[in-house]
């Protein structure tokens, strides 16, 4: 790739800052002068979002195809649909030949389809499975699904985090793993030392966003059970639900509020443990991929995660994992009291896994970026 090049990311989030994945590769992009500029095809949320707090605001350009509609109810599934016709309109009268970074399925498709006409690359970033996303029909998921193995096999690479949630293999598909940034985990270092960080006999981390499915109930019930010289919380993200408001109220949480990948990364240099909930009843839950876990890994963190996450078993390798069923909060508490009565044990940090950048280089060597 040359510094002379754009690259268009289409994404239905308000600001690439706001979505770790996409932040790092923005700043895998801008930094090591891979492009001049990144032109962000967006769907702004919120307006309170819109902002990119992380990144160098004159490397990119925000075009937004939506305004509002938030993140959930029936408004934000029917704004769904008019993205993708938004999308599609967008991409067919797109300028420029240069390559797309298309996040969802919600957004590769319409962009797949503008590019018959128009002939341009798209690199399919499949984060989060859409047809597992959302509580379809039957039928729809299944037209839905057969969309997407279609999809996957027409663009130039298929991005996945990992395999798991796939019944079909293709030869254009490139497992990008949810690990940290070298550059962020340098930051993180530097940051940790500027600031006084809670004390205890255990010390657990819980970040990213505080939503109802993602163990808030469990983070209040460890919380309200322990007093502050025994478990202390370090707590970073979106407050998006009435657990996550009454757990940043209570004397043992330390709230940082919205915070830097690389400060998140800092805060866990002090914790013994990441709470990484997913609640089963929503079904990619069950096949997550978390970013928590990279972090971890290379941190030194211990992880505990609910039983019924597949994708999270390789995790029962290490020694120190903490893994209980969702909804028992009685057999989480009986593992933490075993962690306090014999004692905290650091993580062993991992460094098998590529780094981001690494792995972004690889990735990159199939792509040709044209103007």
């Amino acid at each position: 790739m040359s510094s002379n090049n754009i690259l268009e990311i289409i994404a239905p989030v308000s600001a690439l800052s706001n979505r770790t994945r996409l932040y790092k590769l923005a700043s895998y992009l801008i930094n090591d002068k891979k492009v001049a500029c990144i032109h962000h095809v967006a769907w702004v949320r919120a307006k309170s979002e819109a902002n990119e707090t992380e990144l160098p605001a004159d490397n990119i350009k925000t075009t937004a195809l939506i305004n509002g509609g938030g993140y959930g109810g029936k408004l934000t599934k029917f704004l769904y649909l008019i993205w993708m016709i938004r999308v599609f309109f967008y991409c067919l009268f797109r300028r420029h030949q240069s390559p797309v970074w298309a996040l969802g399925f919600e957004s590769a498709f319409p962009a797949l389809l503008a590019s018959k006409f128009r002939k341009f690359d798209i690199i399919f970033d499949d984060a989060d499975r859409f047809s597992l996303v959302f509580p379809f029909p039957a039928f729809i998921k299944k037209v839905i699904q057969k969309l997407e193995k279609y999809t996957s096999e027409q663009v130039l690479v298929h991005v996945v985090p990992g395999t798991e949630r796939y019944n079909f293999a293709i030869n254009n598909s490139f497992v990008l793993k949810n690990t940290p940034s070298r550059a962020e985990v340098e930051k993180a270092k530097v940051l940790y030392q500027q600031r006084t960080w809670p004390t205890a006999k255990l010390i657990i981390n819980v970040n990213g966003w505080l939503g109802k499915d993602r163990g808030m109930d469990a983070a209040l019930y460890i919380a309200k059970s322990y007093n502050a010289e025994q478990v202390q919380l370090i707590v970073a993200g979106k407050v998006d639900c009435e657990a996550a408001k009454q757990l940043v109220a209570l004397n043992n949480v330390t709230y940082l509020g919205k915070v830097s990948n690389a400060m998140a990364l800092a805060s866990y240099l002090c914790a013994d443990y990441v709470l990484t909930y997913y609640d089963p009843n929503t079904e990619i839950n069950k096949l997550a991929q978390s970013n928590k876990w990279g972090d971890a890994l290379c941190m030194g963190t211990n992880i505990i995660v609910n039983s019924e996450v597949v994708t999270a078993q390789f995790l029962k390798k290490y020694h120190n994992t903490i893994m209980t069923p969702y909804h028992d909060l009685s057999s989480l508490r009986q593992a933490i009291d075993n962690v306090l009565a014999h004692g905290r044990d650091k993580g062993r940090i991992d460094t098998s896994s590529l780094t981001y950048e690494q792995q972004l280089e690889d990735l990159f060597a199939k792509v040709t970026m044209n103007e």
